[in-house]
C-alpha cells in the first residue's frame, strides 16, 4: 500500500509537471527553430544583425576602490619598487582619488597620459597630479581642483579621446599631457594610431546577447548580472578564486607585442615622427579652441647614453626586434624633441621632465616609471612651472 508521504512532487502535481515539462519543450523547439533559421535565411541578410562597435575610452572605472600589490613580473622588472599594498580609488568619473573639490575652485587641472602619469604604484598622497595641486594651494592660498586622468598604456591618441569627452565638458583651466614611450612603440610596432583588434585599438566590437567571442558567451553576460546585483561576494569570491588557481609566483608576464617584435625593424620613424607631432597639435588646437591653457611635459626617463645592465635588460625584448640600443634612445628623444618643439611653435608652457628629472634609480623604480621620491620632485617642478606662467595663479 503506497503512503502519502511516498508520493512524490511529481505525481502529486500533475498539472505543474505538465506545465514544466511544456515549457521546456517549448524552448527546444524554439531553440531548434533558431537554428534552422541560420540555413534557410541566407546569411548575407543577418550577417552582424546583433553586432556593435563602439569607441573605448580606455579610462580607469569610476567608483573603484581597491588595494593594488604589484605582481611578480613588474617586481622583477624594477629594481626598487617598495613590494606592498597601494590604494587606487577613483571618483565617479574615473578620476584617480584623492583630489579636491572646492565648489568655487580658483584654478581647475587636469592631467592626461598613461601609466607615467597614472602613477599605480606611488602611495596616492604622493601621485604627482594630485599632490602638485596641493603645492599650489600652499604657495598661493588659492583652491587648486586638481585631476589625475592617467590610464597605462594610452597614447596621445585615447588621452584625446578622454578629452574629448570627459574633459572639455569639465571647463577646466589647464590640461597637462605627458606622452612618449606608448605613442613610440604604438607607432613602431603598428605602424598606425589606430590598430585593428589588438589591447589598444580605439574601436571595440560588441555583440548584444550571445556574442561570437570566445570569452563573450551567455555564462560572460551571466557573470556580468551576477557582478552587478552582489559586486562585495562575487569580488571576493574572485579574488579567492585567482589566489588559489593563479598565485603570484605562477603568474607569467604578458607580451602584448610577443608577435610583433620583427615589425620593428620595418618601422617607418619620419612617418613615426610626423604622426606624433601631429597629434600633440591637435591637443595644442583643441585646448586653445575651448579656452584652456594646455601644457605639454617632456617624459623623465633612464635611458642614459651608456645604461646600466638593468636597464638593458629592462627593454630586451624591444632590442630583440632588430634595433639597437642607441638607435631606440636616439628615437626616444627625438619623441620628447618633438615635445619641445610643439610647445616652443604654439608658445604654451613647456614642462621638461626629461631633463629636470636626474636619470637615477632614486626617483624612477624602472625605465620611466617614478616612485614616491620621484613624484614628489615632478610635484615640486610642476607647482612651481604653474604659478610661473598661469595668470589666476601670480
Amino acid at each position: 500500500m503506497t503512503t502519502s508521504k511516498n508520493i512524490n512532487w511529481v505525481t502529486k502535481n500533475p498539472k505543474k509537471t505538465g506545465f514544466v515539462l511544456f515549457l521546456i519543450i517549448l524552448f527546444i523547439l524554439f531553440l531548434i527553430f533558431d537554428r534552422t533559421l541560420a540555413y534557410i535565411q541566407p546569411l548575407e541578410s543577418n550577417k552582424n544583425s546583433n553586432t556593435k562597435r563602439v569607441i573605448d575610452l580606455r579610462e580607469n572605472h569610476p567608483d573603484q576602490n581597491r588595494i593594488i600589490r604589484p605582481e611578480e613580473p613588474v617586481l622583477e622588472n624594477s629594481d626598487n619598487l617598495i613590494d606592498q599594498e597601494y590604494p587606487f580609488r577613483t571618483n565617479n568619473n574615473g578620476f584617480l582619488l584623492p583630489n579636491n573639490n572646492h565648489i568655487n575652485p580658483d584654478c581647475e587641472i587636469v592631467f592626461i597620459g598613461g601609466s607615467t602619469t597614472e602613477c599605480i604604484y606611488v602611495n596616492e598622497n604622493n601621485r604627482f597630479p594630485y599632490l602638485s595641486g596641493q603645492l599650489i594651494e600652499e604657495k598661493t592660498n588659492k583652491l587648486i581642483n586638481s585631476y589625475n586622468s592617467g590610464k597605462s598604456a594610452n597614447s596621445t591618441i585615447h588621452s584625446l579621446n578622454i578629452f574629448f569627452n570627459k574633459i572639455i565638458p569639465l571647463e577646466p583651466d589647464v590640461v597637462i599631457l605627458m606622452q612618449a614611450i606608448n605613442d613610440y612603440v604604438l607607432l613602431a610596432y603598428d605602424n598606425t594610431y589606430w590598430p585593428l583588434e589588438t589591447t589598444r585599438s580605439t574601436i571595440t566590437t560588441i555583440n548584444d546577447y550571445l556574442p561570437k567571442k570566445r570569452d563573450e558567451t551567455f555564462i560572460w553576460h551571466l557573470k556580468g548580472l551576477v557582478r552587478s546585483i552582489f559586486p562585495n561576494i562575487y569580488q571576493r569570491i574572485f579574488l579567492l578564486k585567482e589566489r588559489i588557481l593563479h598565485p603570484p609566483k605562477t603568474q607569467l608576464p604578458v607580451d602584448e607585442w610577443a608577435g610583433s617584435r620583427h615589425k620593428i625593424k620595418d618601422r617607418d620613424f619620419a612617418f613615426m615622427q610626423n604622426e606624433f607631432k601631429w597629434a600633440l597639435q591637435t591637443f595644442v588646437t583643441i585646448s586653445k579652441t575651448h579656452d584652456i591653457l594646455p601644457v605639454l611635459m617632456t617624459q623623465a626617463n633612464r635611458f642614459k647614453n651608456n645604461p646600466d645592465e638593468f636597464i638593458l635588460k629592462s627593454i630586451t625584448p624591444l632590442l630583440n626586434g632588430g634595433i639597437t640600443y642607441e638607435t631606440f634612445k636616439r628615437e626616444y628623444d627625438t619623441f620628447n624633441e618633438i615635445i619641445r618643439k610643439v610647445a616652443d611653435t604654439n608658445e604654451i608652457p613647456l614642462i621638461d621632465l626629461a631633463i629636470l628629472v636626474p636619470q637615477e634609480k632614486e626617483y624612477m623604480y624602472d625605465s620611466i616609471h617614478l616612485n614616491d621620491s620621484g613624484s614628489k620632485l615632478v610635484a615640486n617642478i610642476i607647482s612651481e612651472k604653474l604659478i610661473e606662467t598661469v595668470p589666476v595663479l601670480y
